[in-house]
């Protein structure tokens, strides 16, 4: 006898719900009924279902209960094809993404029945529409955001809408209803393939890089392992999923038109390879629109998408013969789609790091069958390409990509889903914030706040690498902090044997620094004095006769540098090192009001650098063993820095560091910001702002900060939690 399996049912790929009794009373977000009467929804297929979008507007108040509240706005109301989608998204997720097909009547296409196109929540007509699962986006925002920074740059960008979801009655949590990437009058607007009078086929086309999914093509030409493309990765392949036109529309339409669209692409390809590559006319410039290819570099790298470049990726161009008719573009432009697990939400390829680039995933990560195409790393060999991308970042930086319209992007998303509950419901709903592993997190907040302040500092370290990489150099003023008390190990030799000269090794090898006054080549400085190489900071080391390092050597050790003299400034500046792999500080300033704040979460590299990135601080150092006094046979070692933003407005008197993984962290010196030489470009590398409003964990209204944890609210919109002991 046939079981019944019901949508709800948490097995066949269904939703595990935490709880199956949160209702909706009130919500500012529109609501999305979805009614399939018990049937399961599929995967590869479609099954019928309506659906009615309850919304009164913007700002007004939606009520879950239609017969207590009759007369609302009913946005839409109708039938739908309905099936699940996605990959990662929906294998590593429970509660999976979905899309639809809005329908004239209740048969499916399949079955003769015809599309609709209809409006949805403001956004413009088309009959395909997608609802975006938040699963493993604690913030459940990831994709808006990256849509909405990136609309004011790109041709288009899908548009989408955070809503509240019940499937037969059962409330389902926060979603995004969304346009898809797809041909569409007010989408990527493509012309269906048609012939010329003399039999060539005429077309626009869209394609996707991706995993390869039957049916796909896949490239003539391999992927790189190197930025210049000395060293070719044979056993893989680029692989083109076809979008517009589909692979199940071929059929069809005219005869070749398979043909044409691999050949447009090999085309497109093929100009990168030239001997004229970089010629302006006849180029790749003829084929691709650099601007568009910069736009969605800049999205990709500012949200450090691992899926970036090589899955998702989105191409679409328009015929050279309706370009000549319509005064457009004919070249591969590129959209926007999947940034779920982007923003420092994946916990590996680097993905929760500020400091990487994600176009070198193939140099740093050799073994993904789904690398990064070899034109982005040609890109990269352009001077005028890359000049154009830093110009093109420093006008992002001085419009919505300002640290404080960003952050204030954040806080009005957060807003929305915390104004009327949505986040709420969706946490009973879901249980997220009590879950020991959710694919692929790297960090566990403990409330939807806790997600948000989290994705902030984030951002906020993020904005500071790319700032230090694209922006002109900063021409700033500094001067070394003295340490009063911290250092724990003493890791430069200044006399041999090197074993009594030092107390510890900078990794698991015995090795540690030496000074130039035991060996020049290599040594660090007999004066201590120190100048990094990217933005000319001025550090000043400990004696080589004392404990001159704060080591830590394992997750959870700690170490509290205090500063001889309390001092104001607005980004404090660290040199560091580590040994035995990459290592992650977080960093915790201390002021002189009995005040705690966690400035954020900081990677410090390996020192043993071979390929240098151009953002270390001292570079060709050698090492000696401690075992036995050799030193080492090249010099390759390095000193890396970074900032940290500091609260001008009060008096720092420590610097607390807590390491939170396996390796060796050296904290060596400490540098403050005197003058900042971009405080004339507007938006870029602000100081910490003082406090606007101050909050106690109930969300009661302060004057001052209290002792105990206090909720620190600035006039750029960000949020803070700061510690009062």
């Amino acid at each position: 006898m046939a079981m019944t399996a019901f949508a709800q049912q948490s097995d066949n790929y269904r939703s595990l719900l935490r709880n199956r009794n949160v209702k909706i009373t009130e919500t500012n977000l529109p609501i999305v009924f979805i009614n399939v009467g018990g049937r399961m929804i599929l995967r590869d297929g479609y099954i019928l279902g309506q659906m009615k979008i309850l919304h009164n507007g913007d700002g007004q108040t939606n009520y879950g209960d239609t017969v207590a509240h009759p007369g609302q706005h009913i946005d839409y109301e109708g039938y739908i094809a309905l099936r699940y989608r996605g990959n990662s998204s929906f294998d590593q997720s429970d509660k999976k993404p979905m899309a639809f097909r809005t329908l004239e009547t209740n048969v499916l296409p399949d079955y003769g029945g015809a599309k609709k196109k209809v409006s949805l929540l403001g956004m413009a007509k088309d009959n395909k529409w997608g609802l975006i699962a938040p699963w493993a986006d604690e913030a459940m925002f990831r994709d808006v955001l990256s849509f909405e920074l990136a609309r004011p740059w790109m041709d288009w960008v899908p548009s989408a809408r955070m809503c509240e979801v019940i499937l037969d009655g059962t409330y389902y949590g926060v979603y995004v209803l969304c346009e898809r990437v797809s041909k569409g009058k007010h989408r990527l607007d493509l012309d269906d393939p048609t012939t010329d009078d003399n039999g060539n086929i005429v077309a626009d086309w869209h394609v996707s890089v991706d995993h390869g999914y039957d049916p796909y093509f896949a490239s003539k030409y391999h992927p790189w392992q190197s930025l210049d493309g000395q060293q070719v990765a044979t056993w893989y392949t680029i692989k083109y999923e076809y979008g517009d036109p589909d692979d199940d529309e071929f059929w069809q339409l005219p005869q070749g038109t398979r043909q044409a669209l691999t050949s447009e692409v090999e085309r497109m390809e093929a100009s990168f390879r030239a001997q004229n590559w970089q010629d302006p006319d006849e180029g790749y410039r003829k084929h691709v629109d650099p601007m568009s290819f910069i736009d969605y570099m800049l999205a990709t790298e500012l949200s450090m998408n691992i899926d970036g470049y090589r899955l998702s990726t989105h191409l679409y161009k328009h015929s050279q013969a309706r370009a000549e008719r319509e005064g457009i573009d004919p070249r591969w432009k590129l959209t926007l789609w999947d940034f779920n697990i982007a923003w420092g939400n994946a916990n590996y390829y680097d993905g929760d790091r500020t400091d990487r680039w994600q176009y070198m995933l193939n140099v740093n990560f050799t073994w993904d069958d789904c690398p990064v195409p070899f034109y982005w790393y040609r890109l990269l060999q352009d001077d005028d390409y890359v000049s154009a991308m830093k110009q093109r970042w420093q006008q992002y930086r001085q419009a919505n990509h300002s640290d404080e319209r960003l952050m204030a992007t954040i806080d009005s998303l957060a807003a929305l889903l915390t104004t009327a509950g949505a986040a709420t419901r969706n946490e009973q709903a879901w249980g997220i914030f009590t879950k020991s592993y959710i694919w692929p997190l790297p960090y566990y907040a403990h409330s939807y706040a806790d997600a948000v302040g989290h994705l902030k500092d984030w951002v906020a370290q993020r904005l500071r690498f790319l700032d230090k990489h694209l922006l002109p150099p900063r021409i700033i003023e500094t001067e070394p902090v003295d340490i009063a008390n911290g250092f724990n190990e003493d890791i430069v030799a200044e006399s041999l044997p090197a074993n009594q000269f030092t107390t510890t090794a900078i990794d698991g090898s015995e090795r540690t620094f030496y000074s130039a006054l035991l060996r020049g080549s290599g040594g660090l400085p007999g004066d201590r004095l120190i100048t990094s190489a990217n933005e000319q900071v001025h550090y000043q080391l400990a004696a080589y006769t004392a404990n001159n390092a704060l080591t830590m050597k394992s997750p959870g050790s700690t170490g509290t540098l205090v500063l001889a003299q309390p001092l104001q400034t607005s980004e404090l500046f660290v040199l560091a090192t580590s040994g035995n792999g990459a290592s992650r500080l977080e960093v915790q300033l201390n002021y002189t009001d009995g005040s705690t704040v966690a400035a954020g979460d900081f990677d410090v590299r390996d020192w043993s650098v071979r390929q240098p990135e151009g953002d270390e601080a001292v570079t060709a150092l050698g090492n000696i063993r401690r075992d036995n006094n050799s030193y080492s046979s090249d010099n390759h070692y390095c000193l890396f820095d970074f900032s940290v933003p500091v609260d001008e407005e009060r008096i720092l008197k420590s610097v607390t560091f807590t390491s939170t993984n396996w390796a060796y962290a050296s904290v060596m010196a400490l540098s403050r910001l005197v003058d900042d030489g971009y405080a004339h470009i507007e938006g870029i590398r602000r100081p910490t702002p003082a406090p606007q409003h101050i909050y106690g964990v109930d969300g009661s209204r302060q004057n001052e900060l209290r002792r105990g944890l206090n909720i620190v609210r600035s006039r750029d919109g960000s949020v803070r939690k700061v510690l009062k002991r």
